[in-house]
């Protein structure tokens, strides 16, 4: 059969938040095809979607994606050998690879998606704000989630809580892992159904990815997101500025994050990473104590844009902004260079 080479590419680049890097499922390392279908799951996530090439079995993914992405041809011829491998031919090059003719993904255990409805730009935009407020604390389940209520999309990791309020058309409370649902932000997803266990989303290619839900009660913060305290104004250019801090803070393993340091009359953002740093000072209508705080570049460039407005205590700064709400836990300023 023949197919075309960069369809196939773009097919198993938007199944692969189903994949998991250590295979504690048989074949979750795998992409797998079955029914003109290529299918993922690690058990926190699966995915679907359609493709040209109508086989069925099991297929490395690192191996299958790489030469994939090497191969230049636009379009290949693929069989099935004698040796039980899947040969892909090009002009003048071709590979081989090996393939496990039985399918033994788990991947009827996630529940089909019922009715579908559509999703909003806001839900994705919201996910995309509250998935840096994720707590990677694996001792601390609830926190390594995402709150879905009727209202508002939430996150909190003990340090920062970000809630967006927006109308999600789900009826009860769902708690989704962070690092699961973030993958939505990336592939179009418009369309969504809510079963027992999962949700679902679907995008206009035709991805179908299902995410694992939990029904473990989450942290009450409202309590928390109250804060009184002096207002002070976000100086004029913060979205710059953390843009430059986040350049080498982003060659950093794990969340980027940008320290900003309040003194008065001043406030200073740094990044730093492997390749170097960046400190940038600006004048801030601010009188009181030295603090500071780390937080998401991303989330400082949409308060600074959106917001020109926060309310400051020696504990806590809050800022909001139309139909969202950040608060974060400050500290104490260690020393630093001018």
């Amino acid at each position: 059969m023949k197919i075309n080479r960069e369809l196939l590419l773009n097919a198993l680049n938007m199944v692969k938040p189903g994949l998991s890097p250590r295979e504690f499922i048989e074949q979750s390392s795998c992409f797998v095809f079955q029914n003109k279908q290529v299918m993922t799951f690690n058990d926190e996530v699966a995915c679907r979607k359609e493709v040209e090439l109508d086989i069925t079995g099991a297929i490395q993914a690192t191996s299958l994606l790489s030469i994939l992405e090497k191969i230049g041809d636009p379009e290949l011829m693929v069989r099935e050998n004698d040796a039980g491998e899947l040969e892909f031919k090009g002009k003048r090059k071709g590979f081989g690879i090996i393939k496990d003719a039985e399918v033994f993904l788990p991947i009827d255990k996630v529940e089909e998606p019922g009715k579908w409805r559509s999703l909003s730009k806001e839900f994705t935009e919201a996910v995309g704000l509250v998935q840096h407020c994720v707590s990677t604390d694996e001792s601390k389940f609830t926190l390594t989630c995402i709150q879905i209520t009727p209202e508002y999309i939430q996150a909190c990791d003990n340090l920062q809580i970000m809630r967006c309020r927006v109308k999600t058309r789900i009826k009860r409370p769902l708690l989704v892992r962070g690092a699961s649902l973030a993958h939505i932000t990336s592939l179009g997803m418009d369309q969504f159904s809510v079963t027992k266990d999962w949700i679902h989303f679907k995008n206009g290619d035709g991805l179908i990815m299902s995410v694992r839900t939990y029904q473990e009660e989450f942290p009450d913060l409202d309590g928390l997101m109250a804060v009184e305290g002096n207002e002070i104004t976000i100086p004029k250019g913060m979205k710059e500025a953390s843009e430059c801090a986040a350049v080498f803070a982003m060659d950093k393993s794990g969340d980027p994050q940008v320290q900003v340091r309040l003194s008065s009359g001043r406030v200073q953002l740094a990044g730093e990473g492997l390749t170097g740093w960046y400190r940038e000072t600006r004048k801030i209508n601010y009188q009181g104590p030295d603090i500071s705080f780390v937080i998401a570049p991303e989330l400082l460039r949409h308060i600074s844009e959106k917001y020109s407005e926060a309310t400051l205590t020696e504990e806590k700064l809050r800022a909001e902004g139309g139909q969202w709400e950040y608060v974060t836990v400050l500290g104490a300023l260690a020393s630093t260079d001018e």
